[in-house]
């Protein structure tokens, strides 16, 4: 075929141009070639990576937890307690050796924090049947972590709203029962929270902050106000 000047330069022009666009990187994953029964080549396309699960993303935090929480501050024989948990990463509570109640965060950028009570066995068990805040903190959510002790915890409500409640494990020797519960953002107020005594079954409430703010307006809120 002959080929004139004019169409020689712009065939040049049109291989810098595809050479251009290969250097600049792809848009879409690359397509390649694979041969079918028939010998013709067929495009596939390469498969993008799985999003990560919350399994995994507990994982990796356990790991990072188990790493900061160290020395004093390390688990005791029980382990790390997972109060909540998300594809960001996940709170834990946990026991030290010698009985101190501690809590951490671990999250998918890196960041850990922990924190621990100074005394062992703070709060105290006490004789009477009760419910113990324990923590309240933006982690995975707005999560909300309390004991039971002498009782049993049947169900929670926000304003006549079931709850989902976790059944965290137990601290105190077995003699506490640790629960969480979680909202998107940070929430005021209290929910109610239906517990067995023996053969009974009473209501008690918990209060989700422990804080005052100055325009609960803005913030979602549960039952009665605590400010």
């Amino acid at each position: 075929m002959r080929m004139t000047r004019r169409t020689a330069v712009a065939a040049v022009m049109g291989c810098v141009v595809l050479a251009a666009a290969s250097c600049a990187g792809p848009e879409r994953p690359a397509a390649t070639a694979t041969a079918t029964a028939d010998g013709k080549g067929a495009a596939s396309t390469s498969a993008s990576p799985a999003p990560p699960t919350v399994d995994d993303a507990v994982a990796a935090a356990r790991e990072r937890m188990t790493a900061a929480a160290t020395g004093r501050d390390a688990p005791g024989p029980e382990g790390l307690l997972v109060a909540a948990e998300s594809t960001g990463g996940a709170l834990f509570v946990w026991e030290s050796s010698d009985g101190r109640f501690c809590h951490g965060t671990a999250t998918g950028v890196g960041v850990t924090s922990v924190a621990c009570f100074t005394r062992p066995h703070t709060p105290p068990v006490g004789k009477e049947p009760r419910l113990v805040p324990l923590v309240r903190m933006m982690a995975t959510g707005w999560n909300v972590v309390f004991g039971a002790e002498h009782e049993t915890v049947e169900s929670v409500t926000c304003d006549g709203v079931p709850v989902r409640v976790k059944d965290v494990g137990v601290m105190a020797d077995g003699r506490r029962s640790v629960h969480a519960v979680e909202f998107p953002d940070l929430t005021l107020g209290t929910v109610s929270v239906r517990v067995r005594r023996g053969s009974g079954v009473v209501t008690e409430t918990l209060a989700l902050e422990t804080f005052a703010k100055k325009d609960a307006a803005r913030f979602a809120s549960c039952g009665e106000p605590t400010s």
